[in-house]
């Protein structure tokens, strides 16, 4: 009597080949977030360059307007004259708004290069390593120092260009806005998330070890 035909070879080789798969795409999905991420970066530093130095004064006013949450009263009447806090903007103060700017950015930089670096162990296929998890915590890092960076930056920057009004006419803002609160605990969360990786990927090394 014939032997009934067993499938077990098939049951142990189609899941390292889904695996395999996944791996496929997670590398290749890896490959297009490093050009993205460095895309990104050559905007970013185009648009702050642009922002300071090659916008008209009335421009770059509103851009500050907006990034420092002033605008005119809801209260007020529409024929009343709205009076804003007046921002120097003359080549001087540009500089050093560019300066002040330039430690958001350096910030935002330095996360693009931890990701970059990161995405560049997944397109290898080192995903869970304590060196990717240390990139994630690095990103963390840098995220939460953002999210209190922000509103330092706009007290300073606030105060800066409007240190040479007249009396009466300098203003300095002390706020915290819900987008702040929300990146900081972004930031918590991906630190947390990156300790659990670092923790497992150790293990993960340790149990290689061991075979």
């Amino acid at each position: 009597m014939a032997a009934a035909p067993t499938f077990s070879s098939i049951h142990e080789t189609s899941p390292p080949a889904a695996g395999t798969r996944r791996l496929a795409r997670i590398r290749g999905l890896s490959r297009w977030m490093r050009g993205l991420l460095v895309v990104a970066a050559v905007i970013l530093i185009a648009a702050l360059v642009g922002m300071w130095f090659f916008t008209s004064e009335a421009v770059l006013a509103r851009g500050l307007y907006s990034f420092l949450g002033v605008t005119a009263p809801a209260y007020a009447e529409p024929a009343a004259p709205v009076t804003l806090p007046r921002l120097n903007l003359g080549p001087a103060y540009r500089v050093l708004g560019f300066a002040l700017f330039g430690v958001l950015a350096a910030l935002a930089l330095r996360a693009i290069a931890h990701a970059h670096a990161m995405f560049s162990d997944f397109s290898r296929g080192d995903v869970l390593t304590v060196a990717t998890a240390r990139r994630l915590r690095g990103i963390a890092l840098l995220i939460t120092v953002f999210s209190v960076a922000v509103p330092a930056l706009k007290t300073v920057l606030m105060l800066a260009l409007t240190l040479a009004n007249g009396p009466g006419e300098r203003h300095m803002m002390i706020g915290i806005d819900i987008s702040d609160i929300l990146l900081g605990l972004l930031g918590g969360l991906l630190f947390t998330l990156a300790w659990a990786m670092e923790e497992a990927a150790q293990v993960a090394e340790e149990n290689r070890g061991f075979i």
